[in-house]
């Protein structure tokens, strides 16, 4: 990745992560550039705006939009990290050092994951990487249907690890 490229991608994440809907500081994505990544592509930096599971061939059932959340695609490589629906709640004393209540709530409050990607059609494979939950850090891969437009990516997946026989949908706007 270029040095300038990394350099947007820090100034992004750290705008995502201070306040997730205000507007993200940096150089205004040109038309050339946006046309560059395309409608087909999920480069770029996303967030989610829906997730939904059902039991197959079910409603929808909306499992909230998370608190704050981030996927990052680059050409081969992603990650992604969000949280709950509700807040994070801080620690109450030291920071480093959290009572072991505190951790599993801190633990429980978020998803994060990151590896490499291809996407074939419309489908997108991922393999992870690092993965907070160390047992879906085997080289498994996960195979999602992809609905890519412009500005929005559609994933669904089917009977996933996270939510063994069930269909868990995924609506993702960009950011940039």
């Amino acid at each position: 990745m270029r040095r300038h490229g990394f350099a947007s991608l820090l100034a992004y994440v750290a705008a995502a992560c201070s306040s997730q809907h205000a507007a993200v500081p940096g150089p205004a994505r040109t038309a050339a550039s946006h046309a560059a990544a395309g409608a087909g592509s999920v480069e770029g930096v996303w967030t989610v705006v829906e997730q939904a599971s059902r039991a197959p061939g079910g409603d929808w059932v909306s499992a909230g939009t998370p608190h704050r959340s981030l996927y990052v695609f680059t050409p081969t490589h992603y990650s992604y990290m969000f949280t709950r629906p509700e807040p994070r709640s801080p620690f109450a004393g030291d920071p480093n050092r959290p009572s072991d209540a505190e951790k599993v709530r801190a633990y429980d409050s978020f998803v994060a994951a990151a590896g490499s990607y291809t996407l074939e059609g419309a489908t997108l494979t991922l393999v992870a990487l690092v993965h907070k939950n160390p047992s879906e850090m085997t080289g498994e891969a996960l195979r999602y249907a992809a609905e890519i437009g412009r500005d929005t990516v559609r994933l669904t997946i089917t009977n996933p690890p996270f939510q063994p026989g069930r269909e868990r949908r995924t609506i993702l706007a960009r950011l940039r």
